[in-house]
């Protein structure tokens, strides 16, 4: 975190007064009406939403998703070591940024050194308050939600949903009813009850699998850079999605989002072709945050992080979450 001396007196929020489970993010290109958000919290399941503003803007001149938040009350649904941190949120209210741990590190931008980042009202500069994932899939920095309206961001196009004792696919379907076809609905839950198998399509066949693990391969060597989704540098997730695009198969962006890609498996019943995925970020330690291609006899190959290239090496057992069997709809 940044100096912590730095913040105004008067900067004041509410204390964490309870953690709220997060199992659906919505986002739509604009305003989600009133009458809409109503709907929502008024399914039998859902327990409480939390309205955000949502955007993709430029931070240090990559592209990043952004949320403008409300600190007082979105802390309540971040993962608890940052939720229960006041100056993380003071910080915040004070119009400084929190950035993911994945981009804060990766990009080495460092805590209290200021960057540029620019929406569709111009430029401002923001100092760089803390590392804090969000706990949102895709979502690598917070701002409050004066500072997105500085920079132009939608007001209120996005929620976050949390519905503890819901059946997490049961609500996803009430949810895209609700909402509609043109708001963007992402599953949060860390460990719902497994996916409906017959919703899940088929796992992907072998001689596709082969096909993705030849381009993936083509590709050893070539930089690791957070956010690049290739052909010439990846990130993790960005690896994954594009070697199995070559096989004509497509998976989600992110990591998190990845690990929802077919019928989830434990590792001692990963074949080759299957995803590895850990559990990594000490801001956030049940987000899934890193992804690998298994090849069979404890080997794997993947885009690992920052300073390093796309490469094949042993497979590592500690904080994996599991491994997943990717399946497509037919």
């Amino acid at each position: 975190m940044a100096d912590k001396a730095a913040l105004r007196d008067e900067v004041k929020v509410a204390p964490f007064r309870e953690a709220r489970s997060r199992e659906y993010f919505a986002a739509a290109s604009t305003a989600l009406s009133r009458e809409t958000v109503r709907k929502v919290r008024e399914l039998s399941a859902v327990a409480a939403v939390e309205v955000v503003d949502a955007a993709s803007v430029r931070i240090a001149g990559v592209p990043t998703a952004v949320l403008g938040v409300n600190p007082s009350t979105f802390r309540n649904y971040a993962p608890r070591p940052s939720a229960t941190s006041d100056e993380i949120w003071q910080g915040i209210a004070a119009g400084r940024i929190a950035l993911s741990e994945d981009v804060g590190k990766q990009r080495e931008l460092q805590l209290g050194t200021d960057v540029t980042v620019a929406g569709g009202k111009g430029e401002v500069d923001k100092q760089v308050w803390t590392h804090a994932t969000s706990g949102v899939a895709g979502i690598d920095a917070l701002i409050s939600r004066s500072a997105a309206a500085e920079l132009g961001f939608p007001r209120g196009n996005g929620i976050i949903v949390s519905a503890p004792d819901a059946d997490v696919w049961e609500l996803g379907e009430q949810l895209a009813d609700v909402l509609g076809p043109d708001v963007g609905l992402q599953v949060l839950a860390e460990q719902p009850q497994p996916r409906p198998q017959q919703s899940a399509g088929e796992a992907v066949a072998d001689s596709t699998l082969e096909t993705m693990i030849s381009a993936a391969k083509s590709k050893i060597g070539q930089p690791y850079v957070w956010g690049a989704e290739g052909p010439d540098s990846f990130d993790c997730s960005g690896l994954v999605q594009w070697a199995f695009a070559q096989a004509g198969v497509s998976v989600p962006r992110v990591t998190h989002n990845q690990w929802w890609a077919g019928e989830h498996i434990d590792y001692a019943e990963a074949r080759r072709g299957d995803l590895l995925f850990w559990r990594t970020d000490p801001t956030a330690p049940d987000y899934i945050s890193h992804v690998a291609i298994y090849l069979g006899d404890g080997r794997m190959l993947e885009a690992p992080g920052s300073g390093d290239v796309v490469k094949i090496t042993n497979v590592r057992l500690a904080n994996m979450a599991g491994a997943v069997r990717v399946h497509i709809d037919r």
